[in-house]
């Protein structure tokens, strides 16, 4: 009998990557999204072994019909992949609440009420793995990805603290951290950006970072890298605590963790293109 895992937000980019070549590994795949529509051909991609499912993780009843789906399978969840992700991008101080709320409703509560739906199973078979899919941006946080970094740092903490707390059960829980990565999010991220290219006051630094942003995920690598570290934190005897993908990004995380703060933050406006926005804003001081 094959393993089972639930992968949410599985409709496209890293979660759909995910589904598939986990099938291909050998899981059975409980593919989930909002939509089943969006998931009608990726059964097909699975050697027989995916399983569409409907399921809104911001909505208790949805998680409920779909764990039932799962039991009435006759499947027990071996691992979870809490891949659902929402985005807002733009000036903290510009972005309305509502969009705050929907961020944090998809990325840590909706991620947190599907991991207590898969716990009592897991705890029973007392065995387990819950790959939470978090992101460089939870630990280097960018100018105007406040909303989404915030949501990601949350992430990092609710893991650590569930990773301790299931010791004893035999669950192990790992974050894998996705730098940029080629699929239609970035261009996504790139659109909400956009509603403030001409707002004053910061229009020109989010025209100039945008202009930055747009290159980063058509030049980075395919979703097959976040897919590798998903497979090995749930196949690994000992799964990391933490996981970054591709590897080669880790580079950014020593920086960030060894360097002064001060210097961090200038080397990231010179990447970004933003030193010569605060240039020009001193200049008119």
């Amino acid at each position: 009998m094959y393993n089972s895992v639930l992968i949410t937000g599985a409709s496209s980019g890293i979660g759909e990557e995910c589904a598939v070549y986990l099938a291909h590994k050998g899981f059975r795949v409980f593919a989930a999204a909002r939509r089943i529509d969006k998931l009608k051909d990726l059964a097909a991609l699975g050697s027989g072994r995916i399983t569409p499912l409907p399921m809104d993780v911001t909505d208790e009843a949805s998680i409920a019909a779909a764990f039932k789906t799962i039991a009435d399978e006759g499947a027990t969840l071996y691992g979870l992949v809490n891949n659902a992700g929402a985005s807002s991008m733009g000036p903290l101080e510009k972005l309305p609440a509502e969009e705050w709320r929907a961020v944090f409703e998809t990325n840590v509560f909706g991620l947190a009420a599907v991991t207590r739906a898969a716990l009592p199973q897991m705890r029973a078979a007392g065995r387990g793995r819950i790959v939470n899919i978090g992101s460089l941006t939870g630990r280097i946080a960018s100018p105007f990805q406040g909303v989404y970094a915030a949501s990601k740092h949350a992430v990092e903490g609710l893991s650590d603290s569930l990773r301790r707390e299931l010791v004893p059960y035999g669950v192990k829980v790992s974050v894998v951290r996705p730098g940029a990565i080629n699929t239609p999010f970035g261009a996504h991220e790139a659109e909400m950006l956009a509603r403030y290219e001409t707002d004053a006051p910061y229009g020109d630094q989010v025209k100039t970072f945008k202009a930055w942003f747009e290159r980063q995920h058509p030049a980075a690598p395919g979703p097959s890298v976040v897919a590798e570290a998903v497979h090995h934190a749930l196949t690994a005897e000992r799964p990391k605590s933490r996981y970054v993908a591709p590897p080669k990004m880790a580079y950014a995380l020593a920086l960030r963790n060894l360097l002064p703060t001060s210097l961090t933050d200038r080397i990231l406006e010179r990447v970004n293109g933003l030193d010569a926005a605060r240039k020009k804003a001193e200049g008119l001081r």
